[in-house]
């Protein structure tokens, strides 16, 4: 395994190795960039392993499951379906990344030398921009993100906006 690879947290080699299904889209490509010999800045994925695991650590997966069934394109607008996902994007936000992830995470950001430095955090999704779908713009991005704190609220703002 690359410097940096974990169980859930991928450096470039490894997410152009897992593709986009465990990388995201961003995650992927930056990795393909990296393979292809672009220059990439330091940094990694953390892979959609740690989402499901921070999902089913806080006890979301009957919400995310409810508002999967229940939100469509024809009522995406209505005031009970924003409500909806308001109060699961709070519930993202108030939970907590297990230490497992978190310990993976500090680690890595450490040894890759960008942890006390300002980071961009961004959004990866597995279903972004694919061929039936494009997601530009819709997902969160934190820029600037500096420490271990800000970085973990940035990380749970962008899973908050899936």
């Amino acid at each position: 395994m690359e410097k940096g690879d974990g169980v859930f947290f991928f450096s470039w080699p490894r997410a152009f190795q897992a593709g986009f299904e465990a990388a995201g889209g961003k995650g992927w490509n930056l990795g393909r960039l990296d393979h292809y010999g672009f220059k990439v800045p330091a940094g990694g994925v953390l892979g959609a392993g740690a989402y499901q695991s921070f999902i089913e650590e806080n006890n979301l997966l009957k919400d995310t499951g409810e508002i999967t069934k229940s939100v469509t394109t024809g009522n995406i607008g209505e005031k009970e379906t924003e409500q909806k996902l308001f109060l699961l994007r709070e519930k993202i936000k108030a939970g907590h990344i297990p230490s497992s992830i978190m310990d993976e995470l500090v680690s890595n950001l450490k040894k890759i030398g960008i942890l006390d430095k300002p980071a961009a955090v961004r959004s990866s999704a597995s279903a972004e921009d694919s061929g039936k779908a494009s997601f530009a713009g819709i997902h969160g991005s934190f820029l600037n993100v500096k420490g271990t704190d800000n970085i973990l609220s940035a990380i749970k703002g962008c899973y908050a906006s899936l």
